[in-house]
């Protein structure tokens, strides 16, 4: 723990040495000149480079969408502020990181919002189960103004900036016991992400949910210590669980989103225009998320096709009345959001 901490403060020294370095002493000028207006044009000519990390490999398409931010800040500022990608958690874990931001051992996360319930409990509605009806209704809600002030929240109660909200992907169930019902989830050891609302969600449908990191799902399944796991399928394939479970059931219980995580106070200490150009890139890529989600969903669900796993399609009313009171009875401070949800579905 002690070289863990060690590591992270001679990274966090490195980088203020590097940014002092690249904003080329603007404080001292903004004193000198009675100004404070980061959007001065000498900052702006000075070049910066920021550390991104991802959880996910290359080869998922979050990171595309982590290139496609890359390319448009790039592109915004004239290449003067750049975006160093750092995939399969390269940097430390996620949790980590966002611990980091702070420090300057990284300084944008790029991962689902439900990371930050550890800080707030307000991101647990990245996870809160059917609450929307469809693609179409999460991008009201998150390319719009409910979505704005959602993000506000949750990072004002953090000291977090979250900059877009794209979607990572609905998830289901893989499982080696076929799951037709709410009936056949009773008792199921099923692997969850160490995160509470995960948890209460699972057990209660009467689960016995197991937080497990997922590097550990797949040994996990084949030892049968659990009987399955949740994801979309994106991440479901890259887990390799069409190798190792027999059946997938679409619940399609929550729409998991991503965001650009920055510590707000270094956020708002970068220049304006990048500011800007970091809030323009991060809608634009979010969409990109999005839109790959969707595209890719099929394609990652023909490879359960073609591994001869099972798709089941339940019911899914059944599964929305099985969720009945979870919110109000679980975490009733996210019922406002829930409400505010449900309102904007253009449905």
């Amino acid at each position: 723990m002690k070289m863990k901490k060690l590591v992270s403060l001679l990274m966090a020294a490195a980088m203020c040495a590097t940014l002092l370095a690249g904003c080329g002493g603007s404080s001292n000028s903004n004193s000198s000149s009675g100004s404070s207006n980061n959007s001065d044009s000498s900052a702006s000519a000075e070049k910066m480079s920021l550390k991104m990390h991802l959880s996910c490999g290359t080869t998922d398409y979050v990171y595309t969408a982590g290139e496609k931010f890359a390319e448009l800040v790039d592109a915004k500022t004239d290449g003067n502020l750049t975006i160093e990608l750092y995939p399969s958690s390269s940097l430390g874990t996620t949790a980590d990181c966002l611990e980091g931001l702070s420090l300057g051992a990284c300084n944008i996360v790029f991962d689902s919002v439900g990371n930050l319930a550890a800080l707030t409990d307000l991101a647990n509605i990245d996870a809160a189960p059917y609450l929307y009806s469809g693609v179409d209704h999460y991008r009201a809600v998150w390319e719009g103004e409910v979505g704005a002030k959602i993000r506000e929240d949750i990072g004002t109660d953090c000291g977090m900036t979250l900059l877009g909200y794209g979607l990572q992907g609905v998830r289901v169930m893989t499982t080696n016991k076929p799951v037709h019902s709410v009936a056949d989830v009773k008792g199921m050891k099923l692997r969850v992400p160490t995160i509470s609302i995960y948890l209460d969600t699972w057990s209660w449908l009467g689960a016995a949910p197991t937080p497990m990191a997922a590097a550990d799902v797949f040994t996990a399944i084949q030892q049968n210590t659990v009987d399955g796991q949740e994801n979309p399928y994106g991440a479901s394939v890259g887990l390799s669980m069409q190798e190792c479970c027999k059946y997938v059931t679409e619940t399609n219980h929550v729409y998991s989103g991503c965001s650009f995580i920055f510590d707000t106070n270094f956020f708002n200490g970068l220049p304006e225009e990048y500011q800007t150009a970091l809030r323009e890139a991060a809608d634009e890529a979010s969409s990109t998320l999005t839109d790959l989600a969707v595209d890719m969903a099929a394609e990652k669900k023909q490879v359960f096709v073609d591994a001869g796993c099972e798709i089941i399609e339940p019911d899914i009313s059944e599964w929305q009345a099985a969720m009945d009171g979870f919110l109000a009875e679980k975490y009733p401070y996210l019922t406002e959001y829930a409400d505010m949800i449900t309102a904007a579905d253009p449905a």
